[in-house]
């Protein structure tokens, strides 16, 4: 998709003048668009700032905002992905405010109750008041899937030696050992899914070109014959 198919070529030098501020992809866009058009302006700066993305990508930097850690032995070879700890402290919290937001809901709905039953007196502001914190209580309730994933994730672990990998995960019965082969990606619901058989590690935006390609870029490595 071109984003900037109908601006003019001083409206595309504008844009350029604030390149650092633009998406990846936005970037990429904007440097085929000069391309193509042959407008005459340098985007030596563009370019760098582009390269310096894909380093980043290739390094998989990125792949911390997906709440996982890379590290690999240039020596031997081996790859270790784990939970990165702001990603375990972010489930935590995530899960302390579900479980108070349910009470909250909870306590409101038990309340608003009270008012049709007569046992509370009515009043339009206790009425909004009561629905709003139910509001806040059902947020709550879906906050608390990070339980599922900090049980799941607290003590993950995927490794890589040669062609196999070996992955310890909540649920799992211990370790588990496949041929690097079977990791994949597949698209599900808007999301990528980083798997192997049925097993879910990683999930990002499929529309977020850097995710898409922070993924890629851990596929490769991953299934690469050392």
């Amino acid at each position: 998709m071109n984003l900037y198919k109908n601006h003019t070529p001083r409206e595309i030098v504008a844009v350029l003048e604030h390149s650092d501020k633009l998406t990846y992809e936005a970037k990429l866009n904007l440097l085929d668009t000069i391309r193509n058009r042959s407008i005459d302006v340098s985007t030596e700066k563009l370019e760098e700032q582009i390269a310096q993305k894909e380093a980043a990508i290739a390094n998989l930097e990125n792949l911390e905002e997906l709440g996982f850690h890379y590290e690999e032995n240039t020596t031997t070879g081996e790859i270790i992905v784990k939970r990165t700890s702001k990603a375990k402290i972010m489930d935590i919290i995530s899960i302390v405010l579900g479980v108070l937001l349910s009470l909250v809901g909870l306590i409101a709905f038990w309340l608003l109750v009270a008012i049709f039953t007569g046992d509370n007196e009515f009043g339009l502001d206790k009425l909004f008041m009561y629905v709003l914190m139910i509001t806040a209580g059902l947020v709550g309730f879906k906050m608390l899937s990070g339980i599922e994933r900090f049980l799941d994730f607290n003590s993950f672990l995927l490794t890589k030696s040669g062609d196999e990998v070996t992955i310890k995960k909540g649920g799992l019965p211990g370790a588990q050992t496949y041929l690097s082969s079977q990791l994949g990606i597949e698209e599900e619901e808007g999301e990528l899914v980083f798997h192997i058989d049925d097993i879910e590690f990683i999930r990002a935006n499929q529309d977020n070109l850097v995710q898409r390609r922070t993924l890629e870029t851990l596929l490769l490595k991953m299934t690469a014959n050392r």
